[in-house]
């Protein structure tokens, strides 16, 4: 299998920062010598950067223009036959990834592995957060300029959408959930018995809502054990080994084209607990998509 690396080195629109040099750091500590390790090809990675002749001072419009650069990197590696991996900064650059999926597909599915939802919109956030809320952009609450600039035209649909592994939800993101059709996970059942077969069975009967599917890996899920320094900390969560195990359920139960491995700040993670957890993941994904 060819592998296409897409970085994305920006917390929110800011770059040289905090979880913007979480991409580098995964590939400095070996990710594309794992890849290969297990007879893939790995591309030469690609960089998405936001031009200053393009910079605006309004935030959302500079993310859309990242947006955009990172949909039309992931959908040329989908054309070509390739499964994009794409390392992320944060969440907000979720919306790249699924508009590439999208665009080369013709309609994207999304999981979405996250302590939160990050499915409020503006009218909904009680802090203002904008990593609170690309979910719920790409499903087509809020921001609509934003979805557009991803190259995502049409919303993911709730029937081709899930949320695995949260403990921290917000009430409007609790009343979303509760009205419309999109599959639920939370910590607490992520932490059963049998959650590799019970996530595969889930994602598997959804499999054909989208052709193609995305599969978010936001690293907070794991918790502060997993990822130390965060800086929305899970207040409770799944064992790292059920999580790693539900990952690889769902991937290979979908059409999985492109994954997002996202909010790795090398600066809080002295003892590299964070880096080991960030490498299973995408290795998570890489040694499912083949079967699925």
């Amino acid at each position: 299998m060819n592998i296409s690396v897409i970085c994305v080195p920006y917390q929110n629109d800011v770059t040289r920062w905090g979880t913007a040099n979480g991409p580098k750091a995964f590939l400095d500590h070996g990710l594309v010598g794992l890849i290969e390790q297990r007879g893939h090809k790995v591309r030469e990675p690609v960089w998405i950067e936001l031009p200053r002749s393009e910079r605006t001072r309004d935030g959302i419009t500079n993310l859309g223009r990242i947006a955009s650069r990172t949909s039309a990197a992931v959908s040329a590696a989908i054309w070509q036959g390739d499964f994009a991996l794409v390392l992320a900064g944060d969440c907000t650059h979720a919306l790249g990834p699924i508009g590439g999926v999208a665009q080369a597909c013709g309609a994207a599915g999304v999981a979405w592995f996250d302590a939160h939802g990050d499915m409020n919109t503006m009218a909904t956030t009680t802090s203002g957060l904008i990593g609170g809320l690309p979910y719920a952009v790409a499903l087509g609450w809020d921001l609509d300029d934003w979805r557009r600039a991803a190259g995502l035209e049409q919303p993911v649909r709730p029937q081709a959408a899930a949320l695995i592994g949260t403990s921290d939800l917000d009430p409007a993101e609790v009343e979303a959930l509760r009205t419309h059709p999109i599959f639920h996970l939370d910590a607490g059942r992520l932490n059963q018995p049998g959650v590799k077969k019970g996530v595969y069975q889930a994602m598997r009967a959804r499999a054909s809502e989208a052709p193609g599917w995305y599969i978010h890996l936001d690293l907070d899920v794991g918790g502060p054990k997993a990822l130390p320094g965060g800086l929305t900390p899970a207040p409770y969560w799944p064992s790292r080994a059920n999580i790693i195990r539900a990952v690889g359920g769902a991937t290979q139960a979908l059409p999985a084209r492109a994954a997002t491995v996202a909010v790795y700040n090398p600066s809080t993670d002295q003892q590299n607990r964070g880096l080991r957890f960030g490498l299973d993941m995408a290795m998570a994904v890489i040694e499912h998509v083949q079967s699925s």
